[in-house]
């Protein structure tokens, strides 16, 4: 089963890791095409969202953080050195997916979006999302509530009790995620941690953890971040180890066989902490057969309306594009030349964003005939695809600009 890692990127050269990565073997390494005809070039590792590339791992200073979840996960358990992970490479390989970057390795909820769905859409079942952000992004909840993968996300690290102050996408009101809390090696919900009676399932090892890091190295990192991965290889194992079960028996599992502990009885759903073990061995006809229901959660609003005209100022012409959205929640927007599809800026390969001013309208100076692509994106989801040809009798070349 592949598990998808939506963080920083990650040393897949790295010894402990290097049998435990999913490979795209649809893939050809190198040629500069896209085999698998599925929009992205050579994404024989997967993809970086960050950087709109093939390139996974980019340095040491910027992945850190993605390659320590990794080992976490899946490191090499019986080649004498470094750390052993909680599953190996011959029942779960991990996509490695960068949507996060920079000195404060942080990146857009634009980028995650396509990073879910390029998971989803290639076979992944679960998403470790070591993440946290104070902003509640409807694009993101949807994308999550559209997904049939099971989501383990971090509770953040503020401290603080996210029944009252949310931390998303930990926080969002869906049957398929399990949110985390950092448990210190005394058995107390580290101070760090943030928790909540309704928002925060368990607690996890997530303090002093030492795992992997870049270039054959090995690092003690403390957060919540750190305990996703644990609650994920978890998760990877009992679904590996059981066909019959669902992702959401899966989830059922994890929490109702949580060890008891009076640090986080009324903190956390379960009150208890990861136990695989019991996870492992738990009586599947206690199941309650629930199945995930989150259409009912689900945002729906309407789509974008993007209107066209031509307009000609002291002998130039101009493209004025204006863009509307009734609920006020417009996300994205991107234009691109010749006709494109939906999918076509879905997939990243094609389109170049733009922005509208106060009054919703953008000004493209344009020189000579074309066919433009003008898209647009909702909170919810909704999109818009918009197809300008562009008629100029006396127009050489083709180009539009903003």
């Amino acid at each position: 089963m592949i598990v998808a890692l939506i963080d920083t990127g990650v040393d897949y050269g790295h010894e402990e890791l290097a049998e435990s990565i999913w490979v795209n073997e649809d893939e050809i390494p190198g040629n500069g095409m896209d085999d698998d005809g599925n929009g992205y070039i050579d994404d024989v590792y997967g993809w970086n969202f960050y950087d709109n590339s093939s390139q996974v791992y980019t340095d040491v200073e910027d992945d850190s953080h993605g390659t320590h979840g990794a080992g976490t996960i899946a490191a090499k358990a019986d080649n004498g050195t470094g750390i052993a992970g909680i599953v190996q490479s011959d029942h779960v390989k991990i996509m490695v997916l960068k949507a996060l970057g920079g000195a404060e390795g942080t990146g857009t909820t634009a980028s995650m979006i396509q990073a879910i769905q390029y998971a989803e859409a290639n076979g992944a079942s679960i998403c470790n999302l070591s993440l946290a952000s104070s902003v509640n992004d409807k694009a993101l909840y949807q994308t999550m509530a559209n997904s049939s993968m099971l989501f383990v996300a971090a509770a953040g690290n503020d401290g603080m009790d996210t029944d009252v102050s949310p931390v998303y996408p930990a926080a969002y009101d869906l049957d398929n995620i399990i949110s985390v809390a950092n448990l210190n090696y005394d058995g107390a919900l580290h101070y760090s941690s943030n928790y909540g009676a309704e928002s925060v399932d368990l607690a996890a090892p997530g303090s002093y953890i030492l795992s992997t890091v870049p270039e054959n190295g090995y690092s003690y990192m403390t957060g919540t971040s750190m305990a996703a991965p644990m609650v994920t290889a978890a998760a990877a194992m009992v679904y590996s180890y059981d066909p019959e079960l669902t992702l959401a028996e899966v989830k059922e599992i994890l929490i109702s066989s949580a060890e008891p502990l009076d640090t986080l009885e009324g903190i956390t759903v379960s009150g208890g902490m990861l136990d695989l073990g019991a996870a492992m061995t738990y009586d599947r006809s206690l199941l309650s057969g629930v199945e995930w229901n989150n259409a009912e959660k689900m945002y729906q609003g309407s789509a974008p309306e993007i209107r066209a005209a031509l307009t000609v100022q002291r002998g130039k012409t101009y493209l004025l594009i204006s863009v509307t959205d009734l609920d006020g929640d417009l996300a994205a927007l991107a234009y691109g030349t010749g006709t494109l599809t939906a999918e076509d800026f879905q997939k990243g390969s094609a389109g170049k964003p733009f922005a509208v001013g106060v009054s919703g309208t953008a000004i493209f100076s344009v020189s000579g005939a074309g066919t433009y692509t003008f898209y647009a994106l909702d909170s919810a989801g909704n999109e818009t695809v918009k197809t300008v040809t562009v008629a100029l009798a006396d127009g050489s070349g083709r180009s539009v600009r903003p």
